[in-house]
């Protein structure tokens, strides 16, 4: 699972999901691995199927939309400098305090099942998700990575 380190956001300042999805999802246009309307799929897949996960000690959100608006595949992460509001994944009707975001942009249904396996090893582990969350530059996240899978 490699992301490059124009890809890595260390706290991110976002007021919204929107907001966060909206940096990430540019991100990913401007280094033309998605197409133009890769961020607007995200955001309505979003409201429809929600990916916050209310993992301990920090929620963490997993956005994606449809493989057709994936020119390359990549990952976008994100540590948010504050947590902000995500619908939960099991629960529309609830809402988890996100403070980390990996973006998928996959063309691959078999390859995103298999990272979103190693994604969520690696959220059930509370001192893991502490460590991902407090990372302070790209190089510390892709050792910490690195040590996970």
């Amino acid at each position: 699972m490699n992301i490059d380190d124009e890809l890595i956001m260390i706290n991110l300042e976002a007021e919204s999901k929107e907001r966060a999805l909206s940096v990430l999802g540019s991100r990913l246009h401007e280094e033309g691995y998605v197409t133009d309307d890769f961020v607007k799929s995200v955001m309505e897949r979003e409201q429809v199927y929600p990916t916050g996960l209310p993992t301990s000690p920090y929620g963490l959100a997993i956005p994606h939309t449809d493989s057709d608006k994936v020119i390359k595949p990549k990952i976008a992460f994100a540590t948010l400098k504050e947590p902000i509001k995500f619908s939960s994944m099991s629960n529309m009707e609830e809402e988890v305090d996100v403070k980390i975001i990996f973006m998928l942009a996959l063309k691959n249904p078999h390859e995103q099942l298999e990272i979103l396996q190693k994604l969520t090893g690696i959220f059930q582990d509370s001192d893991a998700v502490t460590r991902i969350a407090n990372v302070e530059t790209s190089e510390e996240f892709h050792q910490l990575l690195g040590s996970f899978v």
